[in-house]
């Protein structure tokens, strides 16, 4: 992963001095996509149906290469089938994943001049996050308890789609796009846990730790956005 993570570093700045030669008016684009995600694999277990947020830039190398950076927010809900077993719990979960990636893009030119697919290979920091709110059912007065971990890793984001031109400033895009985060630890350590126990109090690793039943994500987002050129 090392390795793959200068390759791109070095093939980003390499095509950025060439950017020099070949297009001497650099060109920008900036826009914003939204949409779904969907978890797959053993995440998919614990997590479901979200929503993709993402803002995008990127600059025009020449006619059919690009570099950029994607700044992102992806939400996912709980699977009840594995949050909802216990009848006399109510749970509250949510994850949160925040992708910051380099970008490189390749447009294919089309015979509608105005239609532009493209393939693109991102790659960067994952900021992950998970939180759990427990409230007893079986009590007439239930303490909730919650707790957050949370971990960052590198991934990679390729993705295909195209840009249709509605002007010349303005294109919208069509976007489906793959996340894959690897190596993620067996368990990691609740934080802020609630209500506080006392200090004395020696945790157990279950109360402690949150075993994750996963080491990897992996998801898949269909997205549509709206770009401006300059």
């Amino acid at each position: 992963m090392r390795t793959l993570l200068l390759a791109f570093i070095g093939l980003f700045f390499s095509c950025s001095l060439t950017a020099q030669y070949y297009n001497k008016d650099d060109r920008f684009i900036v826009g914003l996509n939204a949409g779904v995600v969907k978890p797959m694999g053993d995440f998919a277990d614990e997590s479901s149906l979200g929503t993709d947020l993402s803002l995008n830039a990127k600059m025009l190398l020449n006619q059919k290469l690009a570099v950029g950076l994607s700044l992102g927010y992806m939400n996912f809900g709980q699977n009840d089938d594995l949050w909802a077993g216990d009848t006399r719990v109510k749970n509250d979960v949510n994850y949160q994943i925040i992708p910051i990636v380099f970008t490189a893009t390749y447009f294919i030119q089309a015979y509608d001049l105005d239609f532009r697919p493209y393939a693109s290979l991102g790659f960067g920091y994952f900021l992950y996050r998970n939180h759990v709110e427990s409230t007893p059912t079986n009590t007439y007065t239930p303490i909730k308890s919650e707790y957050t971990v949370s971990t960052n890793k590198i991934g990679l984001m390729p993705n295909v789609g195209f840009m249709y031109n509605l002007s010349k400033k303005l294109a919208v895009d069509v976007n489906l796009k793959l996340t894959y985060i690897p190596n993620f630890e067996e368990k990691l350590e609740k934080k802020k846990v609630k209500p506080i126990v006392d200090k004395d109090i020696e945790l157990s690793d279950t109360q402690k730790y949150r075993y994750l039943g996963f080491d990897k994500i992996s998801s898949t987002s269909l997205t549509v956005g709206l770009y401006y050129r300059f």
